[in-house]
């Protein structure tokens, strides 16, 4: 190993590991076989250690920065201390492994769920704890949609003007990027607040079916009724018009002629949004 890749591979152990700063440094010198003093010259205002500590701060401040741009509407229904103390904690717990951003705050979702308390007083207080954990499944949802393949290469030109699903062979799918999200709160508007920089409304507890989904690189989401999140969940999983429409029907308890009128006003709307697509 060059003496450059040592003294790299030394500061990076130093500021990524957890831990305190001072075992940290301790450990990286005794496997590196380095003196802190020796590599970091220490200035009249700054000893070695003061030094490593600015990069290790520094680089816990990126990663937070980065975790505070994916979920923006928890940051604001937390409040910014609370926030970076669940974020530290998570960072602490499930360090980076992964040279991707992205990648980050993936397991963000499931540490919150984690980290609720065993006991609760009242069913009040459960579902107060689960409005975070499904506000970030949102947001890690949004994110996610961002990255996935979608319909940019696939949708044939004026495909949106055709009407083939009104017969039971249409050939019709679900966009690769589509997600589905069953929550305990309403959180659209919510969230769409936080990004127009608008003072949201905390949401209170209601049966929630959403959408996020991306068409021409624009991601959306939206609110669906019970029956159109559905449709789509079994069109996702089987894609057989007449089987999602028969099978929702069965879910909804309602009239399979219903399902399908309400579905002539409606996939428009879907095909529009980049839910499905026709071939």
């Amino acid at each position: 190993m060059s003496e450059l890749t040592t003294l790299q591979k030394w500061l990076t152990s130093i500021i990524v590991r957890p831990g305190m700063l001072d075992d940290k440094i301790r450990l990286a010198d005794e496997y590196y076989q380095l003196k802190n003093d020796k590599v970091i010259r220490p200035s009249l205002r700054l000893s070695a250690k003061q030094k490593i500590e600015i990069y290790s701060k520094g680089y816990i401040l990126r990663l937070l920065e980065c975790i505070e741009a994916e979920y923006p509407a928890l940051n604001k229904l937390l409040g910014q201390n609370l926030f970076h103390t669940f974020v530290k904690a998570y960072l602490v717990q499930l360090p980076p492994n992964s040279p991707d951003l992205y990648n980050l705050g993936e397991a963000f979702p499931a540490f919150l769920k984690a980290s609720q308390p065993q006991t609760t007083h009242s069913d009040t207080d459960v579902l107060m704890y689960n409005l975070p954990v499904d506000l970030a499944m949102f947001e890690r949802c949004i994110a996610e949609v961002s990255r996935i393949e979608g319909l940019e290469n696939r949708i044939k030109e004026g495909a949106d003007n055709q009407m083939p699903y009104l017969f039971n062979t249409t050939a019709i799918y679900t966009s690769p990027c589509l997600k589905l999200l069953r929550l305990q709160f309403p959180l659209v508007d919510f969230v769409q607040s936080v990004y127009n920089d608008l003072e949201p409304e905390i949401p209170v507890t209601q049966d929630s079916f959403v959408c996020v989904c991306r068409k021409n690189y624009r991601i959306n989401f939206h609110e669906l009724e019970a029956w159109q999140w559905h449709f789509l969940n079994r069109l996702q999983n089987k894609p057989n018009y007449m089987a999602a429409v028969i099978d929702t029907a069965t879910i909804c308890s309602i009239p399979t002629d219903t399902i399908m009128a309400d579905l002539i006003l409606w996939i428009p709307v879907a095909i529009s949004f980049g839910y499905v697509y026709l071939k």
